[in-house]
């Protein structure tokens, strides 16, 4: 089964009026899939489900608040294949991801390159502007209190991801 490690996110109404001001081809991410990656596993078989959630659990902190906040682009402004909302307050976060990352590397997945924590909100297929850019550059789209990590399976369909919990690992 395909699966990942990732924080869910609400749909806030900032999020979504910077998705409808997306020009051009894009896939948007639906507002019941919005999450943050901690650590991308690929195909697994569900009998690794258990010593995954073991290494979340060895991996998690405390609480935290996040605060979702201004736009970026993967891989970079002038060739954009991903629009993505920023985070700030994203230490946890990337303690946890490094964390997770070196101890699956053990049952030998492959190590993240770098990670960079953000909220993908579109996928371009080609080339897009967004209207008010401005407006949203440095927007606070909103904030939240992180209390729990999903791992989850990613079933792909043609008209996009179905997205189940196999576990949640309370903060």
């Amino acid at each position: 089964m395909r699966t990942f490690i990732a924080i869910e996110i609400p749909f806030f109404k900032e999020i979504e009026e910077l998705q409808k001001s997306i020009e051009g081809r894009v896939k948007l991410v639906e507002g019941e899939n919005m999450h943050i990656t901690l650590k991308f596993l690929g195909e697994i078989e569900e009998k690794l489900v258990d010593e995954i959630k073991r290494i979340v659990e060895d991996c998690k902190v405390e609480k935290f608040k996040i605060s979702l906040q201004g736009i970026g682009f993967f891989p970079n402004e002038r060739y954009i294949r991903v629009i993505w909302v920023g985070v700030d307050g994203y230490e946890p976060i990337v303690r946890m991801a490094k964390c997770i990352d070196k101890k699956l590397s053990k049952l030998g997945f492959e190590r993240e390159k770098s990670y960079v924590p953000h909220l993908t909100v579109a996928r371009a297929k080609g080339r897009i502007t967004i209207r008010n850019y401005d407006k949203f550059k440095n927007l606070k789209f909103g904030e939240i209190e992180v209390s729990e990590i999903k791992i989850k399976k990613s079933t792909l369909t043609p008209t996009g991801p179905i997205y189940e919990d196999i576990a949640t690992i309370q903060l």
